[in-house]
């Protein structure tokens, strides 16, 4: 058994030729001739394989046949981190007494039920293999160009594969940023076989929510940085099909919460980890942010007029309303789209993720930093926690007397103790952490309400509405009434949080 590490991207037919010049490639010779291997997975017709995590294949390579068994593994910015058994068979059909022990139920070692496990897919391609030292690693470059088919249907296939034969895994993402200088790449999350069971048996797209970010005792401030950026990176991707393919605007909601949780880790951490040292990032995750936060401003909207029509019945200015955030939301929409299959958004998480492995801000701080990071991570959170907890009570003093803006101000850093708290909340007792988070959210929520006429309001000049165009003036009414009632329960709602005890003291 071997753990296998390795990073996917994709590219077009067309820039084959020119990723066999780089000149990372050029300078070493081919490993032998260009390889056809044809590849038949197997499972039953329901997938159970699938369910429990498990791929199994048939390599026909010339005369030889390898038997190989995969776990699921995690994948997180391209980057595939499994376990792998491979044997060599004399057969086109599985010996399933080379199968691990304990890796499936004895059950399905029963001769009755292994008669169900039957050929599903196959890949058949040509590979072209490379093996290169790059800052000190050895990894196998392999471009692999054929198709991925079913009896029914079939999809090309066109991708390099980036295998750490010995070394670190992050010059795996230094590699993949050195060929995308040279030809433009896409971050691959699917396997091969995941695109044959998409194949074989099609799925609607899901949404995935966060989640939970597990952090003990025996972190380190910086091992709990670690951890929590790749959670938030694991959720952004999670959701790319949703918004690629599906149609329920959950699938953006959660993309831009993941990118919120990251930039919001990033802020808690300020005092320790420094914006110079990822300040070409920032921007890009910026621009990131800004493409989804209008996508899921326009769906917020939309969700508005909805509502309205429930309880308004000014027809021309609702359809009017509707004709508008329909049109601008489906621009929204096909901009994100259009943005999550660029190079420029593969490079943000290579680049991101590469910062992440290489811990890049240490060559940015002092010799007294390094010693805070080093500490057990709940010394950080408790000072980060009280800090924007004091900041909180402070900005919250006559609450229902401030400005819109003043109260936008509020909800950010209302925002971040929320995302902060979660967090870290399994530094501590559960039942007082959760009390705490969920007032704190309300809070958050009522805010957010307070602020969707100001959105509204921005949304329509993007629009190109006039100031004085009737359906302003609308809006103004409806979101008044809504302000009006949801203050009371912002007073409320903060009545309670001040009551709530730190769980981190």
């Amino acid at each position: 058994m071997s753990v296998e590490t390795e990073l996917k991207l994709r590219f077009t037919p067309e820039d084959a030729e020119k990723i066999k010049q780089h000149p990372l490639l050029v300078a070493v010779q081919q490993m032998g001739e260009p390889q056809r291997l044809y590849n038949t997975y197997f499972d039953t017709a329901d997938c159970a394989l699938l369910e429990r995590g498990i791929g199994l294949r048939i390599r026909r390579l010339g005369d030889k046949r390898i038997q190989t068994v995969k776990t699921a593994g995690a994948v997180v910015s391209g980057l595939h981190q499994r376990e792998e058994w491979e044997t060599e068979v004399y057969s086109d059909t599985p010996d399933f007494k080379l199968m691990p022990k304990n890796l499936l139920p004895s059950r399905f070692l029963h001769k009755k039920n292994l008669r169900n496990i039957l050929p599903i897919f196959t890949t058949d391609f040509v590979r072209q293999i490379w093996l290169i030292d790059f800052n000190g690693s050895h990894i196998e470059v392999a471009l692999d160009q054929g198709e991925v088919k079913t009896l029914t249907n079939r999809v090309p296939l066109h991708e390099i594969e980036l295998e750490l034969k010995a070394g670190v895994a992050e010059n795996l993402y230094l590699l993949a940023l050195s060929f995308q200088d040279y030809v433009p790449l896409i971050i691959e999350n699917k396997s091969k076989a995941a695109r044959g069971y998409g194949l074989y048996a099609p799925r609607s797209p899901q949404f995935y929510k966060a989640q939970d970010v597990t952090l003990t005792e025996q972190m380190s401030v910086e091992e709990a940085f670690s951890q929590i950026l790749w959670q938030c990176l694991a959720h952004l991707q999670a959701n790319e099909n949703m918004v690629l393919a599906g149609t329920d605007p959950e699938g953006v909601h959660q993309m831009r919460v993941a990118l919120r949780r990251l930039r919001s880790c990033l802020s808690l951490y300020k005092p320790l980890i420094p914006v110079s040292s990822y300040a070409e990032l920032q921007t890009e995750l910026k621009w990131l942010g800004s493409i989804l936060g209008m996508a899921r401003d326009w769906d917020v909207f939309h969700l508005n007029i909805q509502q309205m029509s429930a309880s308004v019945h000014d027809a021309q200015v609702l359809a009017e309303l509707q004709s508008i955030s329909s049109d601008f939301k489906n621009r929204a929409y096909a901009l994100v789209r259009q943005s999550l299959q660029t190079p420029r958004y593969s490079r943000l998480l290579l680049s991101f993720s590469s910062w992440l492995t290489q811990k890049s801000w240490r060559t940015c701080v002092d010799e007294t930093v390094l010693n805070t990071l080093a500490q057990p991570a709940s010394h950080f959170s408790d000072q980060i926690l009280s800090s924007y907890d004091k900041r909180i009570s402070k900005r919250g003093k006559n609450l229902l007397q401030l400005s819109a803006e003043k109260r936008h101000k509020l909800r950010i850093l209302i925002k971040k103790m929320v995302y902060g708290s979660r967090f870290f909340a399994t530094l501590y007792p559960s039942k007082s952490t959760r009390e705490f988070i969920k007032s704190l959210a309300l809070l958050q929520d009522d805010l957010g309400i307070l602020n969707d006429l100001n959105v509204a309001d921005e949304l329509l000049t993007q629009a190109g509405v006039g100031l004085e165009a009737p359906m302003r003036y609308f809006l103004k009414g409806w979101y008044a009434h809504q302000q009006a009632n949801q203050l009371e329960t912002l007073f409320t709602h903060w009545q309670t949080f001040q009551q709530q005890r730190a769980f981190w003291k």
